[in-house]
């Protein structure tokens, strides 16, 4: 067996996964097996370049067979901040990274015991493989030489181990099962030698292939023949240069000169599924906290990156894509039931009714900065969440986006409205649950049941402005008083529908009107008069505390209101 163990000094593993940008808050965990191979290679080259080729060579080569991994406990954690660009513009960086325990590896335990304090680190292990004395002596030179991992600011302190005899708890898939409590994590790694030069054998023949025909191509363009056209010794070579010859060379390759030269992943790489808790990013709690209903925490707030990030205007449609992922994870939790708080449904799948009704999870999405992109989302559960809940949250890390950019999903914490909320975005404070006496539409109220015009109010234009307003205070007079935390403030608060030219938000410092929301779920019910989107204004008598959300969609985020400037 071989087996590398790591220790993060400043507690901090930043990896981002090929082909992904830093900022869609994306992380390799466990990292990669391209990652490590190549990170050895760089020790290499800039500490013991005097080591001939042929002693490195044949300990990368059996490196390259993917390792198994027992990972340390970790969570996810993210800085948000701007770096300069091109013409002085400044680019908000969202980079995330895998947190894990702080240590400089002194306070280890002898390689082979098992105890609690082995898993502070990172051990890489290769079980079916074994070095020569000269080879282990390399590889303890290369690991000891480490000074960081991933990124530059990911201080290591790395060494060789004698033996490694605890169980993995990340490794490849290959013919196995995936158990309820794993999930799966694509990760880089390299081909196994021999698979490479039969690749790359074939790569070969196919691009001498396609240069030929490509030469041909130009010929009969301009009406020359084709028959006598063939590649040339200048045409062959520079086919075979694009190539590395072995493996051990096409770990070498640069990053930027493969994405500029059109790879969409390194020669002499493949993607393999691997196998980990599913629990990864969760600490283990030494000793479960029994909550009553009103000591659990009622808000779990997420930021959301990406490729493409869509806007506010798509609120309902990213509420509900949060909510099919949380009752999929929630029913592998709760071993094959979907806790009622993300369902909304009893146990005979009808909607919640009654005393429960809207208190069960609001995934409502949030814009904070100038661009009118999704920065966040909160869900709100009146409810509360208990363990099992907060289990399934923690392990709520991606969902689908557009064109097959999935959203990255970072949980920032789970607490109270009073922890999160206040209405200065640049410190991350969420406006939807701050408190306030003054509130104002942030997404379109739609009308759950139809208006309630008398015939000779409808005819008379006189009339109806005046109607329609007194039924709409009544619309939302009726939500706040299903709202238990609300329904108090009824017959004082103030409610005043917005003017038509009002009704709409700004987003990226544009108006847009209610009519750009996307106002119906794309499934499920819900009871709705029609599409039409409403704004109002709320004005309490004493502070409250947010969220508000009312109306046809309000658990998906429309109907949301922010503070109002005064």
């Amino acid at each position: 067996m071989i087996a590398i163990q790591l220790h993060f000094p400043t507690g901090k593993l930043h990896a981002t996964p090929w082909g992904r940008q830093v900022n869609e808050g994306a992380v390799e965990w466990p990292p990669s097996p391209w990652r490590i191979v190549r990170a050895l290679l760089a020790v290499w080259h800039h500490k013991y370049p005097e080591v001939p080729r042929d002693q490195v060579q044949p300990l990368i080569e059996k490196l390259s067979e993917p390792p198994e991994f027992s990972l340390p406990p970790a969570s996810l954690g993210h800085t948000r901040h701007y770096m300069p660009a091109a013409n002085d513009n400044k680019t908000k960086i969202f980079d995330t990274f895998v947190a894990v325990p702080r240590s400089d590896g002194s306070n280890s335990n002898l390689p082979g015991e098992t105890t609690q304090t082995d898993r502070s680190g990172l051990v890489i292990a290769w079980p079916n493989q074994t070095l020569t004395p000269p080879e282990q002596q390399l590889l303890s030179q290369l690991v000891s030489a480490m000074s960081y991992f991933g990124r530059a600011e990911s201080w290591v302190i790395a060494r060789l181990l004698p033996e490694w005899s605890v169980a993995p708890n990340a490794m490849p898939l290959g013919d196995h099962e995936l158990a309820p409590d794993q999930q799966l994590e694509r990760a880089l790694s390299p081909q196994p030698p021999e698979e490479y030069v039969e690749w790359r054998t074939k790569a070969v023949a196919e691009r001498e292939q396609q240069t030929l025909e490509e030469k041909r191509s130009k010929a009969l363009a301009k009406g020359k023949p084709t028959s006598k056209i063939k590649l040339t010794a200048a045409d062959r070579n520079k086919i075979e240069a694009l190539l590395p010859e072995t493996l051990f060379d096409a770990l070498h390759a640069e990053t930027n000169d493969l994405r500029k030269a059109g790879w969409n992943r390194p020669p002499g790489s493949r993607w393999l599924q691997y196998v980990r808790p599913a629990n990864a990013f969760s600490e283990a709690k030494t000793s479960p906290t029994k909550r009553n209903n009103k000591q659990r925490p009622t808000i779990a707030r997420f930021a959301i990156a990406g490729t493409v990030v869509p806007k506010l205007t798509d609120a309902i449609r990213i509420g509900e894509r949060a909510r099919h992922f949380l009752m999929g994870i929630s029913k592998n939790v709760c071993g094959g039931h979907t806790a009622m708080i993300f369902s909304g449904k009893e146990s005979d799948g009808q909607p919640i009714r009654h005393r429960y009704a809207h208190q069960h999870a609001h995934y409502l999405c949030e814009a904070n900065d100038s661009t009118g992109k999704i920065t966040h989302l909160t869900v709100f559960a009146p409810l509360g969440f208990d363990d099992k809940d907060e289990q399934a949250l923690s392990r709520f890390l991606r969902m689908w986006g557009d064109d097959g950019h999935d959203l990255q999903v970072v949980l920032l914490g789970i607490g109270a409205p009073t922890d999160f909320g206040g209405t200065d975005t640049r410190i991350g404070q969420a406006p939807i649950s701050a408190t306030s006496q003054h509130w104002i539409s942030r997404t379109p109220f739609v009308l759950p049941r139809h208006l309630k015009l008398k015939a000779h109010e409808r005819s008379n234009p006189a009339l109806r402005e005046a109607a329609l307003s007194r039924e709409l205070i009544k619309a939302v007079q009726r939500e706040l008083l299903n709202r238990p935390d609300l329904s108090d403030h009824v017959d004082s608060v103030q409610i005043e529908p917005l003017p038509c030219d009002s009704n709409g938000v700004i987003l990226g410092g544009t108006f847009t009107p209610w009519l750009k929301f996307r106002r119906t779920r794309t499934r499920g019910g819900g009871s709705i008069a029609n599409t039409r989107g409403y704004g109002f204004q709320l004005r309490f008598a004493s502070p409250v505390t947010g969220p508000i959300t009312l109306g046809y969609g309000s658990h998906f985020g429309l109907g949301q209101f922010v503070p109002g400037v005064e």
